[in-house]
């Protein structure tokens, strides 16, 4: 899987972001799939996006911190009855009450299977190997 993490999450780990810190185990944490005609062309450097479409939280997010890094883990989610343009990114962001400010995290514009998806009204699940969605080391 294609992984982008973004800047603005790294940075605002240490403080120095534009946004304010973002804690994974108390903050409200979400996933949306993006089109590629609409969001463009994301990159490490976006800092968000505002033209979020089908959200759903991420379920039961936890980190933890070794010696060796950091991993963020959550059990998945399921997008319901999903139609419209086909899926080209699965991104994950804090949501903080306005799309326009809210920063994104962690972005996927492929995957082991599912991305691109295209919606046919029904269900989306999902699910991370390991149930792992980020690592930094």
């Amino acid at each position: 899987m294609a992984t982008i993490k973004h800047t603005e999450w790294l940075t605002a780990m240490l403080g120095n972001a534009t946004h304010s810190f973002i804690d994974l185990n108390t903050d409200t944490i979400k996933l949306a799939l993006l089109d590629q005609t609409d969001a463009g062309t994301i990159t490490a450097s976006t800092v968000d996006y505002d033209d979020v479409d089908t959200p759903t939280v991420l379920s039961t997010v936890t980190c933890a911190v070794t010696v060796s890094g950091a991993t963020a883990s959550s059990v998945g989610a399921t997008f319901t009855s999903v139609t419209g343009d086909v899926a080209d990114y699965l991104t994950a962001y804090k949501d903080s009450g306005s799309p326009a400010t809210s920063p994104l995290i962690i972005t996927w514009d492929s995957a082991t299977t599912g991305l691109p998806v295209t919606p046919n009204g029904g269900n989306i699940a999902v699910t991370f190997t390991g149930n792992t969605f980020a690592t930094l080391a």
